[in-house]
């Protein structure tokens, strides 16, 4: 018998099951008896259910996804419906695909035909992202994970299982940018309660400290779950690590990373890595103070303990974390920096913002004498050019 082709059908439920399980029974090269089998079965919509499990995942790339679409159609109208299967038939598409993409597009479409039970397709996305080595194409999903976890059906329990899975394959596939963003969805969307949460929470706070790219600090410690456990000390050596990150200057991070050397090796902090992190913070910290001045190179070379000569690579180094905007003037080896982000953002930092408010408005306000004037002249200077315009009309 040739390659049978399968089309959806606009009819009997039990034609499609038919259809179905000759598909399926071609597979295994008995595809007339066992499509009878099937269709004699006193519940052939749960037989067909139970046939495809080991067998539609090893289909052919080009037929796999047609051949489930049919599924989840047949399985739409059985007794339990999308939902009550689809946690099985996840299962059996991360454990036996044999084509990753194809089988993330077909996860990808139960999930979309799923309700209550998207949170146990998600789950099987990830592993099987995991077992075919394509992890990356879930990293856009990080960024909505947030609102992903609101929509699920699930206990908080479960929902903290599959963000620490993902979390935790991200990891393994080195993708540790992405693996903290998913630490902080937790810490924030899961919070202080899960028993798991000061474990994860040192985790974020020693990625921070490692990962070069990653420099909003205010993300992570104006969380109100690292707060709360940071005050209730459940973050030992971290929560010291965390001060030190907000408080610090370069100057006192070296005394404070030569004082507590072993504490941060055993939490996992790669000492150049976190002084270099220091340098390109304190040097955000100067610019929040001295908005639109001049910041002499030597200053901030000082700052930072580097030689002035390569203080301008470092300023471009903090520019492209996000941390800062300005100019640098070659000239008079300086920095005009217009924005900077604060380690943290508290009462000090709103009060200071309410002053600069107030100096922009009176700034403003000195100005409307002037605008006011330059428009009155304005106004002037277009009723004298009105007066001298002539109109001649030349007579025939």
């Amino acid at each position: 018998m040739g390659a049978m082709e399968l089309f959806f059908v606009d009819g009997e439920i039990s034609t499609q099951v038919e259809e179905l399980a000759q598909f399926i029974g071609q597979q295994n090269q008995s595809a007339a008896s066992f499509a009878a089998e099937v269709t004699q079965c006193s519940d052939p919509v749960q037989a067909v259910l139970t046939a495809s499990q080991g067998v539609l995942p090893k289909v052919s790339e080009d037929k796999v996804e047609a051949a489930y679409n049919q599924l989840f159609a047949i399985a739409k109208t059985g007794e339990s419906g999308i939902d009550g299967v689809a946690a099985t038939v996840a299962k059996d598409i991360s454990a036996n695909a044999q084509s990753g993409v194809a089988g993330l597009r077909v996860l990808n479409n139960l999930y979309n035909l799923a309700n209550t039970a998207q949170l146990a397709v998600f789950s099987e996305m990830v592993v099987l992202a995991v077992r075919v080595n394509m992890l990356p194409t879930l990293v856009p999903l990080v960024s909505q994970l947030p609102k992903l976890l609101s929509g699920w059906t699930g206990s908080a329990q479960q929902k903290a299982d599959v963000v620490l899975e993902l979390r935790n394959a991200l990891d393994g596939a080195q993708l540790g940018n992405e693996a903290y963003a998913t630490e902080l969805v937790f810490l924030e969307a899961i919070g202080a309660s899960d028993a798991r949460a000061a474990k994860v929470a040192t985790s974020a706070i020693v990625r921070f400290a490692n990962l070069s790219a990653v420099c909003d600090l205010d993300a992570l410690a104006s969380l109100d779950s690292v707060q709360e456990l940071s005050q209730g000390g459940q973050l030992g050596s971290a929560g010291e690590l965390l001060n030190a990150l907000l408080e610090c200057d370069f100057e006192q991070w070296q005394k404070y990373a030569s004082a507590n050397a072993d504490a941060l090796k055993e939490l996992g902090v790669d000492a150049d890595k976190a002084t270099d992190k220091i340098r390109l913070l304190t040097v955000a910290s100067i610019a929040a103070e001295h908005l639109g001045e001049d910041v002499p190179f030597s200053k901030v070379s000082q700052a930072i303990g580097v030689e002035e000569d390569d203080i301008e690579m470092w300023i471009i180094d903090v520019v492209r974390s996000g941390l800062m905007q300005g100019k640098m003037n070659q000239v008079t080896r300086s920095l005009v920096p217009t924005r900077s982000t604060y380690r943290r953002f508290g009462a000090d930092q709103w009060s200071l913002l309410a002053e600069r408010l107030d100096q922009w408005k009176s700034s403003l306000e000195s100005l409307q004498p002037v605008i006011g004037n330059a428009k009155l002249v304005a106004q002037q200077q277009a009723m004298q050019m009105a007066g001298q315009a002539q109109v001649t009309i030349k007579e025939n």
